[in-house]
């Protein structure tokens, strides 16, 4: 046999010896992760979250891992009422020397369900499209990149937004203390239609950014009791980098969330305003202010006003929430919605 023959030969051999050593591990990594996101899945039993599925399957061989599930829910029972999340398609690509970054998309959209506060019905989110990246960190965090279109979000008469971006990001649980951050949370929106026009504003909020890290963990039970021992553990929702942009309205801020002895919400902010006009005539057509506290009001605010950086009138001053009441610096602008925790 001539040489080359021969060692044509050797290099095919190894090649099949390789390939097939290769194919037995992609074929064990597959049944692997099969059964870890069922054994997955079992243990947040423990955390009364009920994740389930229809049908799974793995397949991608031989460049990567795809999970395909089918009828994803999602069902955190330690609140009652209950939170839930519905995917009709759900898959998730990884490549085989990359583990820790799985690609999502979601082409059918998903639907959630979130807590009902004073409503008949919960407020629902419908996306008709996502896609996004999760991360998972060695020692147990991992963070979520999730792109929303055509999203719907309904509590009474529907909202429109264009387009979302949200990351989420939830630390190791052995690193966390009584008010230790226990999730943060980031969105940007555009293009939000409302169900109706608020003059001078519009209907239409061109963008909203923010950012919302939750301070202490809220415990199982009914959610009014569990609000009430997350308050008293000196829970708190820190917010940053808020942006609104909204007709003449433009609001930048940072600040604080909590709750009160009656678990309504209060809280400060600090930042900057342009258009402060248009939320004192807002307010008097919607009938929440009287049109002379709102004349006094905007004397007061006019006062505080400098040019900003486009030359437009700027107030830098505090908007606070205290005893049910709404202070834009030291003007009185009416009070705040009542929430009923159910």
């Amino acid at each position: 046999m001539p040489r080359s023959t021969r060692f044509d030969l050797v290099i095919f051999a190894a090649l099949l010896v390789v390939g097939g050593g290769y194919t037995a591990y992609w074929f064990l990594v597959a049944r692997r992760i099969e059964a870890g996101i069922v054994d997955w899945a079992l243990s947040q039993r423990l955390e009364m979250i009920d994740l389930s599925w229809q049908e799974m399957r793995v397949s991608g061989y031989p460049a990567a891992f795809r999970v395909d599930l089918g009828s994803v829910a999602l069902r955190d029972g330690a609140i009652t009422p209950s939170p839930e999340l519905h995917i009709p398609v759900l898959a998730a690509t990884a490549r085989p020397w990359d583990f820790a970054d799985w690609r999502l998309a979601g082409p059918e959209g998903f639907t959630a369900d979130f807590t009902a506060a004073g409503r008949t019905a919960p407020a629902k989110l419908n996306a008709q499209a996502a896609d996004g990246v999760l991360s998972i960190e060695p020692e147990g965090g991992w963070t979520l990149w999730l792109t929303f279109r055509d999203t719907t979000v309904e509590g009474g008469a529907p909202v429109l937004v264009g387009s979302a971006h949200a990351t989420l990001a939830v630390p190791p649980r052995l690193s966390r203390g009584r008010a230790d951050p226990v999730m943060a949370l980031a969105v940007e929106a555009t293009q939000i239609k409302l169900p109706a026009a608020i003059e001078p504003l519009g209907d239409t909020i061109a963008e909203l950014n923010f950012g919302a890290t939750e301070k202490g963990a809220i415990r199982s039970g009914k959610l009014a009791d569990a609000l009430a021992a997350w308050r008293d553990a000196g829970g708190k929702i820190e917010l940053d980098n808020l942006r609104l942009k909204w007709g003449a309205l433009d609001a930048t801020a940072t600040g604080t969330i909590a709750l009160d002895q009656e678990l309504q919400p209060t809280g400060g902010f600090s930042g900057a305003i342009q258009g402060y006009d248009q939320i004192l005539t807002a307010l008097v057509q919607n009938g929440q202010m009287r049109a002379a506290d709102a004349g006094l009001a905007r004397i007061a605010l006019t006062l505080l006003a400098k040019p900003g950086p486009d030359g437009k009138p700027e107030i830098r001053t505090a908007f606070t929430i205290q005893n049910g009441q709404m202070f834009l610096g030291p003007a009185k602008l009416g009070r705040v919605p009542r929430i009923t925790w159910e």
